[in-house]
Order: C-alpha cells, then sequence, then structure tokens
C-alpha cells in the first residue's frame, strides 16, 4: 500500500464514481493502482453508513470486500467499548480491520492489536496512525501463538473468530471457526481476567454455552432489529456458566431496547395464554426471541401469548413501551382470497408469518396479495390450534425500526 498526498487527492476527487468503471479505468490513469482506488471508493461508500464516524476521516484506508463485510459496524463496536474495555489493558487477537481495536482504545488504557495477515495489519495500523490513537501497540501474527508467547497478562481478551471455512461458506459453531474457541478456551483464560467472545448471529446459544465454561453472561446484540453479534464473556473464577443473557436492540435513533432475563426464570414462569384477539398484537425484537425470552417478556409486559410456539402477544390496551413491533388489530379474516380482496382493494399488504404452515411467500401467492402498502395481514396459530389471519395497522411509535 503506497499512500501518498496525490493517491489521497486522487480518491477524494473520486468519491462519487462508481468503482467498477474505475477499476477498469487504468490506461487513463497508468499512475494509479486503480483497483486499489476502486477498493477505497467502494469501501468509502460502505463505511458511510457501517462505521460513520471513521468515514469522515479523509487518510482511512479500506481493506478488500470481504474484510469489509467481517468487521464490526461502528455502533455495535462502540457498545462493547462501553461495556467491556473501559479502563481495562485489552488484547484484540483477531484485529481485522481494527474496527473493535479503534473504539475500544477510546475507554481501554490500552489496546493490543494482533492480525496474521500482513495486508490487513498494516492497513489497521495506518488508520490508527491517521485517527492519532497511540494507545494502540500492533503486532503481525498468529493470535492463538502471541499469548502462548507472550508474559503479558490482560484485562480482557477480545476474540472474533473467522466464520468461514476453506471453501469460503459460512459457519457459526465454535469448532468449526478459526481459531477454535473450543481447542484455546483454556489458553485465552488463563492470559486475561475475562475473555469476551464474539459469535455469529446464527450460533445455537444453548449448544453454545453446553460447550464453553466459565461463562459470566450472554449478551444478543441487534441493531434496527437485525440480530448483529451474539457475545459470551468468560472468566476463569466463573466455576459455573451463568445463564443471564441480556438482549439489546439499539434502535435508529441510537437508544436501546435492554431486557435481561435469567434462563431458570424463564423455564420457571407461568403466563397467560389466549385464543382471544386483543386490540394490539405485539412482536418482540429479535435479540428477545434470540435470546429465548419467550415467557419474561409476556411476564414484564403484562401481555398474553397467542401459543407456545406462536411469538406473539396480545393485549386490549395499548404497551406502549414494549421492546418490539406493535400493530392494532382492524380485523380477523378468513384465509381466503375472495376476503382478503374485499378488504384490500389495492391487493398490497405486507406479510408476516408465526407458527403457521405458510411461508410468507406462499401465503402471499395464495392471497393474491403484492408487497407494499400500509397494512399488514398477521398469519398465525392460536392457543387452540387454529390457524388465523389478522389485518393490522402499524402502531405509530416514539421511535420506528426498519
Amino acid at each position: 500500500m503506497d499512500w501518498n498526498e496525490e493517491l489521497k487527492a486522487f480518491i477524494l476527487n473520486h468519491r462519487t464514481d462508481d468503482p467498477l468503471s474505475l477499476a477498469l479505468q487504468q490506461k487513463k490513469y497508468p499512475q494509479m493502482d486503480m483497483k486499489f482506488v476502486a477498493q477505497q471508493v467502494e469501501g468509502y461508500s460502505m463505511a458511510k453508513d457501517k462505521m460513520p464516524s471513521l468515514a469522515l476521516c479523509d487518510d482511512f484506508v479500506y481493506p478488500p470486500k470481504l474484510n469489509r463485510e467481517q468487521c464490526s459496524s461502528e455502533v455495535t463496536a462502540i457498545f462493547k467499548a462501553e461495556i467491556y474495555s473501559r479502563g481495562k489493558t485489552v488484547a484484540d487477537i483477531t484485529g481485522g480491520l481494527g474496527i473493535d481495536s479503534i473504539f475500544m482504545s477510546k475507554t481501554a488504557t490500552s489496546v493490543t492489536y494482533i492480525e496474521q495477515n500482513k495486508e490487513l495489519h498494516n492497513i489497521a495500523k495506518h488508520n490508527f496512525k491517521a485517527l492519532s490513537l497511540s494507545n494502540i501497540e500492533c503486532h503481525c501474527t498468529d493470535g492463538i501463538d502471541f499469548l502462548k508467547e507472550t508474559d503479558k497478562h490482560f484485562d480482557l481478551i477480545y476474540i472474533d473468530p473467522a466464520r468461514r471455512d476453506n471453501q469460503g461458506r459460512k459457519v457459526s459453531a465454535f469448532e468449526n471457526c478459526t481459531p477454535n474457541i473450543l481447542n484455546n478456551i483454556d489458553l485465552l483464560l488463563s492470559k486475561a481476567d475475562l475473555v469476551l467472545i464474539k459469535s455469529s448471529p446464527m450460533i445455537d446459544i444453548s449448544m453454545a454455552l453446553s460447550q464453553l465454561r466459565n461463562v459470566v453472561s450472554t449478551t444478543v446484540l441487534s441493531v434496527r432489529n437485525e440480530c448483529k453479534e451474539v457475545l459470551f464473556l468468560c472468566s476463569a473464577e466463573a466455576t459455573t456458566n451463568a445463564t443471564t443473557c441480556r438482549c439489546v436492540n439499539i434502535r435508529t435513533d441510537g437508544n436501546m431496547d435492554d431486557l435481561t432475563f435469567l434462563k431458570e426464570t424463564e423455564n420457571a414462569l407461568a403466563i397467560p395464554y389466549t385464543a382471544t384477539i386483543g386490540n394490539y398484537i405485539y412482536d418482540p425484537n429479535v435479540s428477545i426471541l434470540k435470546g429465548g425470552a419467550f415467557k419474561t417478556v409476556a411476564h414484564i409486559y403484562n401481555v398474553a401469548k397467542l401459543h407456545r410456539n406462536t411469538h406473539l402477544y396480545t393485549s386490549s390496551e395499548i404497551i406502549k413501551n414494549f421492546p418490539g413491533r406493535v400493530f392494532r388489530v382492524i380485523k380477523e379474516l378468513r384465509v381466503s382470497a375472495k376476503d382478503i380482496a374485499g378488504e384490500l382493494p389495492g391487493g398490497k399488504a405486507h406479510i408476516i408469518v408465526r407458527n403457521y404452515p405458510l411461508s410468507s411467500q406462499e401465503l402471499q401467492k395464495k392471497l393474491h396479495l403484492k408487497e407494499g402498502g400500509n397494512l399488514f395481514v398477521i398469519a398465525l396459530t392460536k392457543c387452540d390450534e387454529k390457524k388465523t389471519l389478522l389485518l393490522c395497522s402499524k402502531e405509530e411509535k416514539e421511535f420506528e425500526e426498519e
């Protein structure tokens, strides 16, 4: 990477150009590495949404597409920095592009960044300097090898293992990731007071807890109601796995829905089920569903669940602070294209399916509907095992999820 003022100025002047078109203009600009220029323009376009504060730095260099896709977003990196690294000495042993190291360095005493890919390491090191971050120490080596050889002991080790196999396919189980968490957990715990493991949003939490030892807490982290990360915090001092699970959704406005529960409490709760549809339907955010707080959310917000396996809830009076989408029920309908056509003359609605024998696409086809409009058709199974359709409107709230 030969970063200089001429290259920087050229990239800044072409930031709004099409990256593919730029990559094909090597003959027009023989003095420039146009593949690299296109990579920077494409990276900047992504960064404006994924890491907006870093995109403001004109000297920030972006790696190839796959590395950009795999890195943490700014909003999740800030969350982890605020919760886990404040005042600590941190080792980020799978450093990648260094987004987590960047934001942890703002709250930590010091950060040791470790990345074995030389290109990524050099880009991250350049970016740390461009951002004037003086408390990050860089090492270009394998993170596990580094821990084996170092005499240092850290307050926190952060590990985000690569979740692709040799064929480039996505994986989620710890044993299929690189490095293998299960084979190295003893080493990790011997080198730090706390170990923070970032895992795939697709991971089976129960399976992960059965495989790991010394888990202090689990956090399911979503952004704009899309699950991004499942975090496991481990400590050598924890003799048994804690069953505390925190379900966080960072909303569009930057505020959070935040629900913490215990698995034992969830399992022991007795909650009401009903086949009677109230005036409102509640669809919990994905963090709550991924975490498995199905009964806890009903208990906390005093809503009735519609079926053991239908994770929708209902009430007669509106619960405005419910952590998820709220719908006002207009009408209960039969599963009939003719009946639906009478209620939706425009032939448009958003389809939501919960515990129902047809997929949303299949139901849309059966009802002759197109996606769109302001109304929702919610298909579900009630606790009396009857299938039904609900015509609903989305209740306006102080915030909206996309």
